[in-house]
């Protein structure tokens, strides 16, 4: 824990962040291997992407296949459409964590997701608890580069050492350290890849306290 550490405003990964999007992507990246090549089982293939990223595994399939990356993307897209919900599920207290940041400065959202998830945050009527979202067609570079961190940054003046990175992976925390703000592991699954993040937690409600501590909320130039 982090005690002496109080924060203004959060950057947040989206799948297995925010919302648990896995079920549909881990469907959807299954059968696209065993499509294209061979099937790995769901729990080696689960631990992997949350390892490095479903860009990651298809990269090295194809390449060790001499397959068509882009054909596997597409049919990986196509894919996940079909078998993800119109509404996954929230993580629990994800809602009120949002809110509670939002009312003392602001919540901004980093995605490798394209723009559906704007639709999933609007759907669920979170979408105005962002000042700002950077999903995939915005075109940065992934992470662990930390370009679109500093552009949020730069962009909306934020203090770096009030503002703090959430994910649920270790590209989370290192795109976080690498852009010099903080960094909060999201263990989920408790599989300790923590990646040397400055406090991990299990429950988004464990967020909380990092929070409720800020300054005047009437200070204009709060974030």
């Amino acid at each position: 824990m982090m005690a002496d550490f109080h924060f203004i405003n959060a950057i947040w990964d989206f799948d297995g962040t925010l919302f648990n999007t896995y079920p549909g992507l881990l469907k959807a990246l299954s059968k696209t291997l065993s499509e294209f090549s061979q099937p790995i089982p769901d729990d080696e293939l689960y631990k992997e992407i949350k390892k490095t990223s479903i860009r990651h595994v298809l990269e090295t399939v194809s390449a060790k296949n001499s397959l068509d990356l882009q054909a596997m993307e597409d049919r990986m897209h196509a894919l996940e459409i079909q078998y993800q919900p119109e509404s996954p599920e929230i993580y629990p207290h994800a809602r009120e964590i949002l809110q509670l940041i939002s009312d003392r400065g602001a919540n901004f959202l980093w995605t490798h997701r394209d723009r559906s998830a704007l639709s999933f945050l609007t759907t669920e009527g979170m979408s105005e608890l962002f000042t700002g979202i950077v999903t995939a067609s915005d075109r940065f570079p992934r992470k662990p580069d930390p370009t679109a961190i500093n552009a949020l940054v730069e962009h909306y003046g934020l203090d770096p050492q009030v503002t703090v990175m959430i994910g649920d992976r270790a590209i989370d925390v290192e795109a976080g350290q690498k852009a010099g703000v903080h960094t909060i592991f999201f263990d989920v699954d408790g599989f300790g890849d923590t990646a040397g993040a400055d406090a991990v937690v299990k429950d988004l409600a464990d967020i909380q306290p990092y929070f409720l501590t800020q300054g005047n909320d009437d200070d204009e130039n709060a974030y």
